[in-house]
């Protein structure tokens, strides 16, 4: 009797309508924490410049779809000063509503520790390092063409193909790898990936390269300060893999400061700090799986608890209406440890003695003899503050070498990779 009820509920369990409960019931979870989440947080819309300003005399329906009642509308500078070029070069102004304008200099004088972390963010949405993401060696080889390396014919041949294989899934407009119908959001999101690898060699001299990384950086600091969720709306698909790729990196930040942080001794951080390096070897397996679990938190449309969260709603041209909105969100949590995040990063004006971000990583992919070890490397900062200073922003820019950086093009050369 108890195996034939096991398999009884088993067969039950199998059915597409036992199946589409839990569904149901996930999405009415879903739904009460989002209308949670809109209640107690502000909400925020971030226009790009494709939604205020274009080529024809009239919007196409994108404005018209996008208007919500009782929103707040803002540009950050970055798309503010594209839209004033291209209405100074005789584009129309679509968007008739009033906006404010965000600027980062501004954010960073009233929170002076977002400066590393606002860099480091562009750095890890650029050229990230992220060793359990699938695109890692495609990655690494674009790494060493964006720094004028020449590549061997091996490398080339690789590259080509790792290419290759993105253009083919951007082309593939009928089912994903399942073999089931993609969705609208898929079919961008793959276009997007293409599109996002090949733009970076492409348009590695431009001036305006990184403006979509500042864009972001700005406005995911401005929902983790002001505790706000926002909407980013564009008509640009590569974005798309441009918050795919942050997220990855915030996953991977995430899971090294798991794995790392509780097992310092008092003895070994004091060790960091006088100077001399510490190193430790992870299980990749084991790595792997937490990361992609901390992936799968940040990105899940799902979200079951109290949280804020950063969209990006992008307006499809061809179909005339706006797809499936790209969801990413943090919890008190991951609020903390993302405005903590400096990377490799240090200014002299912010605070970092809190939630590793004292401690710099090196570490390197499982290597071929050891397939399952990751090393990582430990030493202290240069620079540790134990206090934010507060400056305005031409003192910020004349001594902070990021700033500096920033100012005369160099951004362009920060990597994750260490070649």
């Amino acid at each position: 009797m108890r195996l034939r009820k096991n398999r009884k509920y088993k067969k039950i369990n199998n059915t597409s309508s036992v199946s589409k409960f839990f569904m149901l019931k996930r999405k009415v979870r879903s739904l009460f924490w989002l209308g949670f989440s809109k209640i107690k947080y502000a909400n925020h819309f971030f226009l790009d410049s494709n939604m205020v300003v274009s080529g024809e005399s009239k919007s196409d329906g994108r404005v018209e779809k996008l208007h919500r009642y009782f929103s707040t509308y803002l540009l950050t500078d970055v798309v503010a000063k594209e839209v004033q070029e291209l209405l100074d070069n005789g584009r129309n102004r679509i968007f008739l509503r009033r906006y404010g304008i965000v600027s980062f200099l501004k954010l960073r004088e009233v929170f002076p520790s977002l400066c590393p972390v606002y860099y480091n963010l562009i750095s890890w949405m650029y050229n990230p390092a992220n060793i359990a993401s699938q695109e890692f060696a495609l990655h690494l080889l674009q790494s060493l063409k964006l720094r004028g390396r020449t590549l061997s014919s091996v490398h080339e041949k690789l590259y080509m193909r790792f290419m290759s294989r993105l253009k083919q899934e951007s082309e593939n407009n009928v089912s994903n790898l399942t073999g089931k119908p993609k969705t609208l959001l898929a079919k961008n999101m793959d276009i997007s990936a293409f599109h996002y690898f090949r733009k970076k060699i492409k348009n590695r001299n431009s001036e305006n390269l990184l403006n979509d990384y500042r864009n972001i950086s700005s406005v995911l600091l401005f929902a983790l300060t002001n505790k706000t969720n926002v909407v980013f709306a564009t008509a640009d698909r590569d974005l798309l893999a441009i918050i795919w790729t942050l997220a990855e990196s915030l996953a991977q930040g995430i899971t090294f400061h798991y794995f790392i942080l509780p097992t310092l001794t008092d003895n070994e951080k004091h060790d960091i700090l006088s100077g001399k390096k510490i190193t430790r070897f992870l299980d990749f397996k084991k790595f792997k799986d937490y990361n992609e679990g901390v992936l799968g938190d940040i990105l899940n449309p799902y979200w079951q608890k109290d949280h804020i969260s950063f969209r990006v709603r992008l307006w499809d041209n061809n179909e005339k209406c706006f797809v499936e909105d790209m969801v990413v969100n943090f919890d008190n949590m991951g609020r903390e440890l993302i405005l903590n995040m400096h990377g490799p990063l240090s200014c002299p004006y912010a605070k970092n003695n809190t939630h590793g971000n004292w401690i710099h990583y090196q570490y390197w992919p499982p290597p071929l003899k050891s397939p399952n070890v990751i090393k990582v490397m430990l030493w202290g900062k240069k620079i540790i503050n134990r206090k934010d200073i507060y400056v305005p922003d031409h003192i910020h820019q004349r001594t902070c070498r990021y700033a500096i950086d920033e100012k005369n093009g160099r951004l362009k050369e920060y990597y994750g990779f260490w070649l």
